[in-house]
């Protein structure tokens, strides 16, 4: 964390981080013992969603809030990893989820979004991975202050609109008096770091809605009912076509493919996806 851009956690984030800490310590530290000298760039860790649930805090939070909860894990498992000599980036898989969250694609709607899921589903088509922008690094021009701004994928790059530290100099060498700051317009003096900046590798995936009876015999794939997901980090590349996969995610809404002009507001379900778990469909066709 950088002195320059302190950070000061809320008390229901501190709670988060010391669940975290305490969830890995009891229940995982023997296998993050194992992964030492592990020459991976990053590793998918799975962590069993029942096991996460004996905690009400991780249980609350990760159903209010699973995105940046899941973040906060990645933090702390990284300090964990760190600690035990296992020299690569963690992500945090939350697996098993509770049939609470099992859910059809007919039954989605726009309502849902950013809530948590699972779907059985049949993978239809896998993308060529491709990256994208997630942090953006930049510097003032006129101070050297650093700043990162949070991208949103398939979206109009941001950058800082004003830099606070030169804003702040500004107001103070200035006769407030004679000078309305209804007048005083400061305009973004930044360049973006690109060396610094943070990309994220990524790929799509479409899937369809599947039924099976109780010894996991196929009854339909329906061509009908398809969404797409997006998978990233260490599940790029390994997921294959025509595979039957349970996919946990969190649904999100995104503007449609084909949009033609550039404020159209027509949007699509998608799924954020945070882990995968094959089936043992039978298909008999």
């Amino acid at each position: 964390m950088s002195a320059d851009n302190p950070i000061d956690l809320g008390e229901k984030d501190q709670q988060v981080l010391a669940a975290w800490r305490i969830l890995f310590e009891k229940e995982y530290l023997p296998e993050i013992k194992d992964l030492e000298g592990l020459e991976m760039n990053v590793f998918g860790f799975e962590v069993e969603h029942d096991v996460m649930s004996k905690d009400n805090v991780l249980k609350t939070e990760f159903h209010l809030n699973p995105a940046r909860t899941l973040s906060m894990g990645d933090k702390v498992l990284k300090e964990q990893f760190d600690q035990n000599g296992v020299l690569t980036r963690p992500i945090v898989r939350v697996v098993n989820l509770s049939t609470n969250y099992h859910r059809t694609m007919d039954e989605l709607r726009m309502r849902d979004r950013d809530k948590l899921l699972s779907v059985d589903v049949k993978i239809a088509h896998v993308s060529h991975p491709y990256g994208w922008l997630k942090s953006a690094i930049y510097k003032c021009k006129d101070c050297g202050t650093s700043a990162t701004v949070e991208q949103r994928r398939a979206r109009e790059r941001e950058s800082p609109s004003v830099c606070r530290i030169c804003l702040q100099k500004s107001i103070e060498g200035i006769d407030t008096k004679d000078i309305p700051l209804a007048h005083f317009y400061p305009r973004p003096n930044f360049r973006m770091v690109t060396d610094e900046c943070y990309y994220e590798d990524v790929q799509d995936i479409s899937m369809r809605q599947i039924s099976y009876n109780k010894d996991h015999h196929l009854i339909q794939c329906s061509t009908k009912f398809e969404l797409i997901g997006t998978l990233a980090d260490d599940l790029v590349g390994d997921i294959e076509s025509s595979s039957f996969m349970r996919v946990n995610g969190i649904l999100r809404v995104q503007p449609i493919p084909t949009r033609n002009f550039a404020k159209d507001t027509r949007r699509l379900l998608s799924i954020d996806v945070i882990s995968v778990e094959p089936l043992p469909i039978v298909d008999a066709k």
